[in-house]
């Protein structure tokens, strides 16, 4: 009897397996399934899938943080997958902030996390494409389809003029990772510390908000092994409607007269008498192509967990010789020890990767070479038409040209823990970054556009060391009966950067194709002798700061938080080094109050506010606030009867440079409705910076100042605005499921002051509108009152006169003139967008998930240069014209920076889509696998005549020219935007 009691109970274990899911179907990692009762307990994995063994009588209960638990009897399942849902306790997740985590719910500031759940589908080999769209007032703008450019970032506008623009990357406590170096697939979240309180606790860089990424690591359980795969084809999803050979044909039949194709150079024929008709952008141009595979294997033990990956992306452009290879491996590993007080991270990566670089001058003379030219002539040698300037053949150059980039980045990290009693954490962070690039170029001399230096070789070498060392002490402490707690966080940081490069170039070629591996090979150096055949360099920059951070929680609705941060930096002068960035910030969740009305309808309200500093020098170069000595003019020296360079100062000093400051004031609304089923926030803020850095004017005397110029701090600028986010599950069913979200943001702009006391910059003229006749014509002006880039240079087009001039408005609303110094300007057309948003969904109907985004910018302007060089009869022997040509008078010859070029660019972009399939799997090793198809930007709604609304905004400064860089202007060499399609495969085993 004793023996079949015992029996009958072991036969009661069974092991269960399956899949713990999302309402997305997305699995969801580190759920904990527990055996109701009893201690006996497992976790998913990184897919969400998990085994278990216990008695067939018995309960699973499944708890994740964020979901609802749900509990099955297992009876005689061998397999239950579990679906959760979301629950309004997602306060209760954890976010990351400054040198911690804080529970959503306690969180002050605007911060707003993303994570790789919630990425955009289609190809992003970029990690800043995969959030695009995704966070209210981060603007993320990929300006063409160069595989080789990265996006453009700005929180919250436009910040600076020359301190920087660009938000501060910290990848898993590291600061300043590059972040085209990290794949997509690495990362587990991503979050946006969009005000002041957020991101005060990295005060001198933290100035443009704070993007810090966490990437995945591994988690105790068995072994898991993931393999993704896609293969992405690109087209050119539009491009510029140029004439071919029978419209340039008419046109210039039409403007110059039939007697102009009398002209063989410019219209030869075939062997059997025919005009060519030559696509020279179909020439240069291709499908491209990307591969891309990701391998990563994680697992663990409660004390030891693990995690490495490796991805390879090969991504050709559509452009022929452009695109890149990368291989990114990075290990994760996790050591706890001690008793569990005692936690270790380390963090290892390293990235490869291999460009083929763009020349513009490729992709301008596509354009302008004229399509009744034939690519080559009879005896199979280039076709050119000598003397011409504007025209070479862009073929000839693409084949003849080499143009390269290595770059290596490695990145080490340690962070260790360690609890020395209840609540009190001590902490180091080191982390050294070494990143590598070699840049080759080779011209041959073959090649008439190249023949003017006689071919041309060069090669630059840069290498940036980065060490980082933090110490932190954090104490947490809880009081009362209600959640009530509060933290004190102080810190210790140090960062030591160092930027060295070489480079040489040579010219004067004896033969060609001998490329850039012996320079000595070009005569260049010995013919025309200059200094300019070789360059180096080499500066430091040294970061020390010290800062801290006190939290109130009381009765889970009242927050309280204070930041502290003093930065000193060796970009300062003598007398300002140190800087000090305080924050203050507060939160109430009047839903907890108990006047609020209870319902379930409207479950949460919460009320935040903010205040803080945060410093900026990322533009700033070092040792600007130094004098320096340089080349200067030459002199003669007759002891070698020769000229050799002369020294003198080239900087001016200023001990009293200092940090640009920006100053951020935050209101926020936290809500839920429908038990946390739909969740949104409104913020809005003031956003102003302080002693803007800018190379100002001064006179040289030779006593107080030496050159021209000098770096002061004198200007402000203001970014006013107002962000939303709301979405949630629009429809729960068992077997079919719609989430949608809409973000949004309106930004005002405005310049406040270029000048004070001692500084004044004087007129500062940018958006320079070129072309052919046109010198030092600029369309902007930057102007306090107004925002920056401000199209208010430009005259008021009110038609053609009977010569084909343009009419432009009289000054004071006189007579209209075809003088533009003549004519009324003020035109105040604005190049940045007063609104913009984005609609993200996602379904899921059985096995079967879609998602797409739809994404928008509203009410800016572009100055469409590219059409006004390419609208110009008078020209069109010159180069190839667009088809718009025909609406201009064909004694239309010289063109003026008028409205008549100013385009409305508002837009509106699918973004991303995507159709998966998920496989269900009963496989020992295999567990689960989806297939898909996808891509980007399937179609775009605009009124605008260029190759795409959606071009660079960076908006700072261009060192070459003491002015910001063009906004909103659209100039010649751009590389076309693409339209993509993806097929993907997931695997996990």
């Amino acid at each position: 009897m004793l023996l079949a009691f015992v029996g009958t109970t072991h036969a009661q274990e069974v092991p269960v397996t399956g899949k713990v899911t999302d309402l997305k179907g997305a699995g969801l990692p580190g759920v904990s399934i527990t055996v109701k009762g009893t201690t006996k307990g497992a976790n998913s994995d990184m897919d969400g899938n998990y085994t278990i063994s216990a008695d067939k009588n018995g309960t699973l209960v499944f708890s994740f943080i964020g979901f609802t638990s749900k509990e099955v009897v297992i009876g005689n399942q061998s397999k239950i997958d579990v679906v959760l849902s979301d629950d309004v306790k997602a306060l209760e997740e954890v976010v990351v902030v400054g040198y911690g985590t804080a529970k959503r719910k306690d969180v002050t500031g605007s911060v707003q996390s993303v994570t790789s759940k919630d990425f955009n589908s289609g190809i992003n080999p970029n990690p800043l494409q995969a959030i695009q769209g995704r966070v209210a007032g981060l603007t993320i703008t990929q300006p063409n389809g160069d595989p080789n450019t990265s996006p453009t970032v700005r929180l919250r506008g436009y910040t600076s003029l020359a301190g920087g623009s660009d938000p501060l990357y910290v990848v898993d406590g590291i600061i300043g990772v590059p972040i085209a170096t990290i794949s997509p697939t690495d990362i587990e979240s991503m979050d946006v510390l969009k005000d002041a309180s957020a991101s005060a606790i990295y005060g001198s860089r933290a100035a443009n908000g704070v993007i810090i990424i966490t990437t995945k690591r591994g988690k105790s359980g068995r072994a898991t092994v993931t393999f993704n795969n896609y293969v992405g084809v690109d087209v050119i999803s539009n491009n510029l409607k140029l004439l071919d050979g029978p419209g340039y044909i008419a046109e210039v039949t039409r403007i110059k007269g039939e007697s102009s194709l009398a002209d063989s150079q410019r219209f030869p024929k075939d062997a059997q008498g025919n005009n060519y008709n030559t696509d020279w952008w179909d020439q240069i141009s291709r499908k491209g192509v990307t591969n891309s595979h990701d391998l990563a294997i994680s697992g663990g033990s409660p004390t030891f967990s693990y995690r490495g990956s490796i991805n390879y992306t090969n991504r050709n452009g559509i452009i022929k010789n452009t695109g890149f290879d990368r291989m990114t491996g990075r290990i994760n590993l996790d050591q706890k020890a001690m008793d569990n007080r005692l936690n270790i991270q380390y963090s290892l990566s390293y990235t490869n990767t291999n460009s083929d670089l763009t020349d513009g001058g490729i992709l301008a003379n596509a354009t302008l070479f004229l399509p009744t030219l034939p690519v080559k002539n009879a005896d199979g040698t280039n076709y050119e038409i000598p003397g011409a300037f504007d025209l070479n053949n862009p073929v000839a150059m693409q084949e003849n040209e080499i143009f390269k980039r290595e770059k290596n980045v490695l990145v080490g990290g340690v962070n260790m823990k360690y609890e020395l009693f209840s609540g009190f954490t001590v902490g180091v962070n080191g982390a050294i970054k070494n990143d590598q690039e070699v840049n080759s170029q080779s011209r041959d001399r073959s090649v008439k556009a190249f023949q003017i230096n006689n071919g041309l070789a060069s090669r630059a070498l840069a290498t940036v060391n980065d060490k980082l060392l933090e110490l932190t002490a954090n104490y947490v402490k809880g009081f009362g009966d209600k959640g009530s707690n509060f933290s004190l966080l102080a810190g210790y940081s140090y960062q030591n950067i160092i930027n060295d490069g070489f480079g040489a170039n040579n010219t004067q070629f004896v033969a060609s194709g001998l490329g850039y591996n012996n320079l000595g090979l070009g005569a260049g150096s010995l013919i025309l002798p200059s200094t300019s055949y070789v360059s180096s360099y080499k500066n430091k920059t040294t970061l020390a700061s010290f800062f801290g951070r006190g939290t109130l929680n009381v009765n889970e609705k009242y927050n309280l938080t204070g930041t502290l941060r003093y930065d000193g930096s060796s970009k300062f002068g003598a007398n300002n080094k140190w800087g000090l960035f305080p924050s203050v910030a507060g939160g109430w969740t009047i839903s907890d109050e108990s006047f609020f009305p209870k319902s379930n309808a409207f479950n949460y309200l919460k009320l935040r506010a903010s205040w803080g500093k945060t410093g900026n020098s990322e533009g700033l170069v070092p040792y600007q606030s130094l004098q320096l000595y340089g080349p200067t003019t030459s002199y003669y020296d007759g002891s070698i009867n020769n000229f050799l360079p002369g020294y003198a100062i080239t900087q001016n000093t200023n001990p009293n440079l200092k940090w640009e400051v920006v100053q951020q004031v935050n209101l926020g609304l936290d809500f839920q409705f429908v038990k946390g089923r739909f969740t949104g926030s409104i913020d809005v803020f003031n956003k102003k910076t302080q002693d803007m850095l800018y190379k100002y004017s001064v006179p040289a005397d030779g006593v107080k100042y030496f050159t021209n110029f000098i770096w002061a701090n004198v200007g402000s600028m203001r970014n006013k605005g107002i962000e939303l986010s709301f979405g949630g599950a629009v429809i729960e069913k068992d077997n079919f499921n719609w989430t949608s979200r809409l973000v949004g943001s309106y930004i005002k702009n405005s310049i406040i002051s270029l000048k004070s006391n001692d500084f004044d910059s004087g007129i500062v003229r940018f958006n320079a509108f070129g072309g052919r006749g046109l010198s030092n014509v600029y369309a902007s002006i930057l102007t306090p009152g107004l925002p920056l880039g401000s199209f208010n240079n430009v005259g008021h087009f009110v038609g053609f006169d009977d010569k084909g001039q343009m009419l432009l408005q009289g000054k004071d609303g006189g007579a209209p003139v075809t003088n533009p110094a003549d004519a009324q300007v003020g035109f105040k057309d604005n190049p940045q967008p007063y609104m913009t948003g984005a609609w993200v969904n996602s379904f899921r109907f059985h096995k079967f998930d879609m998602s797409f985004q739809l994404r928008g910018v509203f009410g800016n302007k572009i100055l469409n240069n590219l059409r006004s060089n390419l609208s110009i009869p008078g020209s069109i022997l010159e180069t190839n014209m667009l088809k718009s040509v025909s609406e201009l008078p064909a004694n239309f010859s010289t063109n003026a920076l008028s409205s008549y070029w100013l385009e409305n660019g508002t837009y509106v972009r699918l973004d991303n889509w995507q159709i998966g399939y998920n496989i269900s799997l009963e496989n020992k090793y295999l567990t689960n696998a989806r297939i898909y198809l996808g891509g980007n930007n399937l179609f775009i709604i605009t009124k605008y005549r260029g190759v795409d609304p959606e071009l660079e905004v960076k908006g700072d400064l261009n060192n070459s020219t003491s002015a910001p860089n063009s906004l909103g202007l659209d100039a010649t060499g751009i590389y076309p935007k693409t339209r993509s399609f993806q097929l993907g495969v997931n695997l996990t085993f």
